[in-house]
């Protein structure tokens, strides 16, 4: 019995879907999970009733195949589509479905909501003075800088290029400033040493926006966001401004 063959959760599994196949004429298609020589692996299993000359349900059919390897290759192609390959954040697409849902969730429960952008100050001149290998360790080590101030519902990625934008949920512009300053305290700390031996220091004008009631939607407070980070950089970069409405 599966009792004798699987673990008591895995073996309830399997009891319960085979009893719904036997309810049903034409049988059922389920995804399952069963360890196999130590390895718990993915199956696709064509489940069906198994009748006597009678015509009464004595056993049920299976027929399973190993998707494992499926499934391996799936969990990677969503992650390809969700993140940015260089900095492994979240590529634009995806920041703008979960800045969605935000906007949404801000409104319904009203707490606050608050976008921070992001620019590398002169980053054109690293490239173009160091190489674009030297370019994507500092894109990569500013990423990482940032994951690391992540709380766990806060959302980051990558707009393109060397923009990039930070959504925080439960968060007022004031506090997403301290974060700010914070962050730009870090960096200034930091150096960025390229193949060819070059230390970079790197610097981002940032622009704050919170969520308020006449924007009117994810795209609006990310417009807004980005009006105040066009200011920093107007007034010398390496600094942060915040939106304010007229």
């Amino acid at each position: 019995t599966d009792q004798e063959l699987f673990p008591r959760a895995i073996a309830a599994a399997f009891r319960a879907t085979d009893l719904e196949a036997q309810r049903r004429p034409e049988g059922i298609t389920v995804e399952e999970q069963a360890p196999v020589n130590g390895k718990l692996s993915d199956y696709l299993s064509i489940k069906f009733p198994i009748h006597d000359d009678a015509g009464h349900v004595y056993a049920t059919g299976v027929i399973a195949t190993d998707i494992t390897e499926l499934k391996r290759l799936q969990h990677e192609l969503r992650g390809l589509a969700e993140r940015d390959e260089l900095t492994d954040s979240y590529n634009r697409r995806m920041l703008f479905e979960i800045g969605a849902c935000e906007v949404r969730g801000a409104r319904r429960y009203d707490y606050p909501l608050s976008v921070m952008m992001f620019d590398l100050d002169l980053f054109k001149q690293i490239n173009d003075t160091h190489g674009h290998a030297a370019g994507d360790q500092v894109l990569k080590g500013f990423a990482g800088l940032i994951t690391s101030e992540l709380r766990k519902h806060d959302t980051f990625g990558r707009i393109g290029g060397e923009e990039f934008a930070l959504i925080l949920p439960h968060t007022p512009a004031e506090n997403a400033l301290l974060l700010g300053n914070r962050i730009q305290q870090q960096l200034a700390h930091c150096r960025v040493l390229a193949d060819n031996g070059a230390v970079m220091q790197v610097t981002t004008s940032i622009g704050i926006s919170q969520l308020y009631p006449e924007q009117a939607d994810f795209e609006d407070l990310l417009q807004s966001a980005d009006s105040a980070l066009y200011q920093a950089k107007v007034e010398g970069r390496n600094c942060i401004r915040m939106f304010r409405r007229l």
